[in-house]
């Protein structure tokens, strides 16, 4: 009896730190900045449909933009270069934000290709994202596939809060004129099949092979 009280307890305890891992990262704030201009490869920003979300680097704090594979904009994970995992996770927006135009705040101008608050980002657990790593926000110019566009932003100041923090970074963007335009101007790679789907694809030459030859 006291062993299944005991084990209640932790899992109320881990239920309870689940349910709270997580930050929300803010890019625009009234009275305070506005993050806009993030546009498509052919730089006209707010087009409608463009998504957004962020990549955090879990380890070494720096990323590899124009090299990643081909992901799926609705799905967060680690993000593979030529099929290798890196440590760079992908969290993806879970509100299907889409990029659009923002009014002004304060003495700040806002304007087209805004983003506004990416929540909720996870902490810890299998994704190892902690305290202090740095990310880069990411968008997208239409739905990734081999060979189109996506656009990365970081700045100094853009690292994860701790854990169930609400930080806002919206003076980074703040100023008394626009944002400068930003493009997608990055170029996702093919995915690369995994090992067993490339052995199968092999069996099945082979055996091709063979049956032609008889």
């Amino acid at each position: 009896m006291k062993s299944i009280s005991v084990l209640a307890i932790a899992l109320g305890l881990f239920a309870a730190t689940s349910a709270r891992a997580t930050v929300s990262l803010q890019f625009s704030q009234i009275s305070v900045g506005r993050a806009t201009g993030f546009a498509a490869n052919n730089a006209v920003a707010g087009t409608n449909g463009m998504r957004w979300g962020v990549i955090i680097s879990t380890t070494n704090g720096t990323f590899n933009g124009g090299s990643y594979d081909v992901f799926n904009l609705n799905t967060s994970g680690f993000l593979n270069i030529g099929g290798v995992p890196t440590d760079d996770y992908y969290a993806a927006d879970p509100n299907s934000t889409l990029t659009s135009t923002l009014t002004s705040t304060g003495g700040d101008p806002g304007g087209a290709g805004g983003i506004t608050t990416l929540n909720p980002v996870p902490f810890g657990g299998a994704t190892g994202i902690s305290t202090g790593d740095a990310f880069s926000l990411v968008w997208f110019d239409g739905t990734p596939s081999s060979g189109s566009f996506y656009g990365m932003f970081s700045d100094a100041a853009f690292t994860v809060p701790s854990d169930t923090a609400v930080q806002s970074y919206a003076s980074v963007f703040a100023g008394t004129v626009a944002d400068p335009i930003k493009p997608a101007n990055f170029q996702f790679a093919g995915a690369v099949p995994e090992p067993s789907r490339m052995m199968l694809l092999g069996f099945g030459l082979v055996g091709l092979f063979y049956r032609r030859r008889r």
